[in-house]
């Protein structure tokens, strides 16, 4: 049940009614809703991971947890109507603090237990087990032992349980985060499980068990919002400056697009489908350059322009029709039938002029000769030379006398000369070198045509770069040529491209489109289009840069608008309402009514407070603790920090006396020193309540151990005692009892009695020295215990020493004291007096001990003498 009762008979209880509020609640509310039913109030590292589960919830990819969220295993359990779970012992403990280990801590089934241990025994240990065990809230966390070298990570121990009727089982407890529904019936309370708090400076509100819960609900969503609220301000002044004062145009579709942008923009929606080229760079400086003249000077400065790319076209068409393939053939087919022809001739002369003493007559340098000579003599005409020279003439080339023989012989050369095969060679090579030199005059060089190039360049960059590489590559195809018609092998001839002429002429038909559109450009919608156009051109020239802050700008409104959403969901209306509806169906007058009861028996009067109704806070009603006297005082002001104790455990008592089941009640230090007021009237409360269902107390304070056990008796309520010790590396050690200091008349004579017999061990292995030591502390104690006997029984508990209050209602017993129990009481103090090490003995004096018999007599002696006296004042009326 952890560390509430169930408030609401039936099956209609808090709990349950929680779980089924949470089934339509965000997962991670209902995560947040567990941690708050098993340790409370969230911590800062819960609070992250709550934070982390709310954005997981709406998209955030990022976050690897998975949420828990509250179940029936969770929730206290109430074990039946009439029935009830005792816890037996807590045995096998390992891997929790410094708690020793083999130790087994026993507990009254049906009865009060007091474990009692001063600070650092190991108290917390054991209660960390049974809030953990148990699922209380604000349980924490178990530390393994941190001055250990290899540590048992896990926690574990055995709880035994008894049911109604006598059933016993063992539950076997591990910390790993779930826990048996049995011991969850059992109830834990401490300081962080008291229902009353500071909610204000000078108020104090009483929290019923299941109000509290959507409270603290209520708060965490308050902080996830807070810390939501903090993430989108961050958020909101991320945003990048560019989008509050553009660099884009509202006209462009890269504008239009980045001037909506929202969480779920698909980016390759509004990337341009291919990047800004050079031609796009030169379209846009003349756009630019345009729109910034009158528009009929543009205008004719495009129809000028379109002109230069006619003469352009015209100029890449010849050098194409002179230079391709079909040109360079045919050049090549002249010349062969030039050197064929040519062939053919000399084959001729040197059938014919064989027989002379020098070779190479009718070829080729020989003809050139002889074509000399007769242009020689055409000049020398007029002086009477003729060609061929007759006999006696003198020779135009040797200026010698030409004699019958070698006029005969130059005679046959003109024959031969202007015979057919040689006429026809003649008129081959001539063809031959006109083609050629036709071929050769081709003016194939950039600078034919520059200004059209130039203004080609400025506003198309791609087709330029293909014109000027076609102008390269043609001269290099001419001059290839020209080397091989000369006789040279060229490696890797080269292929003229294409020209790029077309494209020229669709730029010029597209200049003078646009020239159409400029002289239209002073109003209408063909301006409109330009300034469109521009207005493209220029974004998708920054379209990469402003793509990247698109990424991130998305990235961010997908961010704000899972913020957003998670924002929604700490809304606290619904968390109000169930609060509502838990305080008018469950939170009854009647509760309120016990709420009084309980106080009063708390606290008498002095605590005149009051719970009320006092409107609510985000997730529920809040009932506030106001006094009847001044209802407008400061309640925090007035009431101590013993009297918020009070309250504190009226509350509980309150909400345990609804519960349909008397499970066990575990108390961890209820009072502090700070309580001593109001010690005496909890240590009653709790008393009672032993007598109705087992109560397990673990304290610190003597006093309250003493009022819990004598109240405890006087209600014939069986009692447990244990103390808590430390040893050398470790704490809990469990002992039966109480400290010597604290047990009772009869517990100190049992001790006496076992110290005796073991005294007496020593005298028989006749160990002198250790048998004298053992015999002075026993008489030591002995005396200690005839000297409470006369606080406890002489004087009936009347006056006890640092106890903060006389109880006159045992003076009567005090008369019952007579002479012989005086005496008595003397005899057997003398007695101690004589053999303890209070005294150093005299040299000349050193009593032997006495012998084991004795000392047992002695030791019977005060149990008799006591239990006497007890029953003479049982008899006092």
């Amino acid at each position: 049940m952890s560390d509430s009762a169930i408030i609401g008979k039936g099956d209609d209880t808090v709990p349950k009614r929680l779980l089924v509020w949470s089934e339509n609640r965000p997962l991670w509310q209902r995560d947040a809703l567990r941690r708050i039913v098993l340790n409370g109030y969230p911590d800062e590292e819960a609070f992250e991971e709550l934070l982390a589960l709310c954005k997981l919830e709406h998209g955030d990819a990022t976050v690897t947890l998975v949420a828990e969220p509250l179940s029936k295993d969770h929730l206290p359990v109430d074990p039946g109507a009439g029935e009830s779970i005792s816890l037996s012992s807590i045995t096998n403990v390992s891997g929790v603090n410094q708690l020793a280990t083999g130790q087994t801590l026993n507990f009254e089934e049906s009865g009060l237990t007091i474990v009692y241990g001063q600070n650092g025994t190991g108290k917390s240990g054991y209660t960390r087990i049974l809030k953990k065990a148990c699922r209380s809230r604000h349980a924490g966390e178990i530390m393994p032992d941190v001055y250990s070298s290899s540590p048992t990570r896990t926690a574990k121990a055995d709880l035994k349980i008894t049911r109604t009727g006598g059933a016993s089982e063992t539950v076997a407890w591990e910390d790993d985060g779930g826990s048996a529904e049995t011991l969850s019936a059992i109830t834990v309370f401490d300081r962080d499980a008291a229902s009353v708090h500071v909610q204000k400076k000078n108020e104090v509100w009483f929290r019923p068990f299941g109000l509290d819960i959507p409270d603290d609900l209520a708060g965490v969503c308050q902080e996830i919002k807070t810390r939501l609220t903090s993430e989108k301000e961050t958020l909101e002044q991320k945003r990048n400056s560019v989008f509050a004062n553009p660099t884009w145009s509202s006209r462009s579709a890269l504008g239009k697009a980045l001037s909506s942008l929202q969480h779920d923009t698909d980016i390759a929606a509004i990337t341009p489908r291919t990047p800004f080229s050079d031609a796009d760079e030169a379209r846009l400086t003349k756009l630019q350059a345009d729109l910034a003249q009158d528009p009929a000077v543009a205008a004719k400065a495009q129809r000028d322009y379109a002109t230069q790319l006619d003469q352009l076209a015209s100029y890449l068409k010849r050098i194409e029709q002179a230079l391709n393939d079909e040109a360079i053939q045919a050049l090549y087919t002249t010349k062969k039938r030039a050197d064929d022809m040519r062939t053919a001739a000399n084959t001729a002369a040197h059938d014919a002029f064989s027989g002379l003493a020098l070779e190479g007559v009718g070829e080729t340098v020989w003809r050139t000769l002889w074509e000399s000579a007769r242009s020689y003599s055409q000049v020398a005409k007029e002086a009477g030379a003729v060609f061929p020279p007759s006999p006696g003439d003198i020779c135009v080339l040797c200026h010698q006398e030409i004699d019958e023989p070698t006029a005969a012989r130059m005679l046959g050369f003109e024959d031969f000369i202007k015979k057919d095969t040689e006429t026809k060679a003649a008129e081959a090579e001539r063809t031959f070198k006109e083609a050629e030199k036709k071929f050769r005059g081709v003016a194939v060089h950039i600078n034919k045509v520059s200004a059209a190039y130039r203004h080609l360049k400025a506003g198309n960059f791609t087709l330029a770069r293909k014109v000027l590489r076609f102008i390269a590559l043609a001269r290099r195809v001419q001059v290839q040529t020209l080397v091989q018609l000369s006789g040279e092998d060229v490696p890797n001839p080269l292929a003229l491209p294409e020209s790029g002429a077309e494209a020229v002429n669709t730029e010029a038909a597209q200049t003078r489109a646009y020239a159409v559109s400029l002289d239209d450009a002073s109003g209408g919608e063909a301006r409109e289009a330009v300034l469109n156009e521009q207005a493209d051109l220029q974004d998708r020239k920054q379209s990469r840069e402003l793509l990247d802050i698109v990424k991130t700008e998305i990235a961010r409104l997908a961010e704000l608008k899972r913020t957003e959403n998670c924002l929604r969901d700490t809304a606290t209306t619904a968390i109000t309402r169930l609060g509502n509806e838990i305080a008018d169906t469950l939170i009854t007058p009647r509760m309120r009514d016990r709420f009084q009861q309980e106080i009063v028996a708390l606290a008498g009067n002095r605590v005149r407070v009051e719970v009320v109704r006092s409107g609510g806070k985000f997730g529920s009603p809040q009932y506030e603790v106001k006094l009847y006297a001044n209802p407008k005082a400061k309640v925090h002001d007035v009431l101590s920090e013993g009297e918020q104790t009070c309250v504190a455990l009226a509350s509980y008592l309150t909400e345990l006396a609804n519960a349909s089941h008397t499970s066990a009640l575990v108390f961890d230090d209820p009072v502090s020193s700070l309580d001593h007021r109001w010690r005496s009237k909890v240590a009653k409360r709790l008393a009672k309540e032993a007598g109705e269902r087992q109560v397990i107390v673990f304290t610190h304070d003597m006093i309250f151990v003493n009022d819990l056990a004598q109240l405890a008796s006087k209600r014939n309520t069986p009692i447990a005692l244990a103390h808590l010790t430390r040893g050398q590396d470790v704490v809990g050690i469990v002992n039966k009892d109480l400290p010597w200091t604290a047990s009772s008349i009869r517990d100190r004579i049992d001790k006496l009695e076992k110290e005796a017999r073991a005294a007496k061990r020593l005298f028989e292995a006749h160990d002198d020295e250790g048998y004298k030591t053992e015999v002075s502390s026993l008489y030591s104690r002995l005396r200690a215990t005839w000297e409470r006997a006369l606080e406890d029984i002489v004087f009936a508990n009347v006056v006890m020493r640092h106890r903060d209050y006389i109880d006159t209602k045992n003076l009567k017993r005090v008369t019952a004291l007579e002479d012989a129990d005086v005496h008595g009481f003397q005899i057997g103090f003398k007695k101690c007096c004589d053999f303890v090490d209070a005294h150093d003995p005299s040299r000349g004096h050193d009593p032997e001990p006495p012998e084991p018999v004795e000392i047992m007599a002695d030791i019977q002696a005060l149990k008799v003498w006591s239990e006497a006296l007890r029953i003479k004042m049982n008899g006092v009326s």
